[in-house]
């Protein structure tokens, strides 16, 4: 959502974010990689959310894991806008281990 207003807000075009990007040259850069660091997000969001709701319905404690797939997620948005290239990866690495944690978790 943070890419769609920081871009409407120059821009009041209703359109599909990544077309205006494609359309539009005035948008900064910080906001084309705030989209693309929110796309990323996409592809690891619905396991999250099945190892969450998993964790809740079976009973099993993976609160510590999910705490840090979140806050390891907010820091890769950090990392993506600001270039910081290894560390990105590393913390790219830090939330897909919290995933596969959180899975063994419920194997248990």
């Amino acid at each position: 959502m943070l890419p769609t207003l920081l871009t409407f807000r120059n821009n009041p075009d209703y359109s599909n974010v990544k077309q205006l990007i494609n359309r539009d040259t005035n948008i900064p850069n910080h906001v084309i990689r705030i989209h693309a660091a929110t796309e990323n997000l996409k592809e690891s969001l619905p396991i999250f959310f099945a190892c969450a709701v998993l964790s809740i319905v079976i009973g099993v404690d993976s609160f510590v894991y999910a705490l840090c797939w979140i806050i390891l997620r907010i820091a890769y948005v950090f990392c993506y806008v600001y270039k910081l290239n290894p560390y990105r990866s590393i913390v790219w690495m830090g939330s897909i281990v919290c995933l596969v944690l959180m899975a063994i978790n419920l194997i248990k």
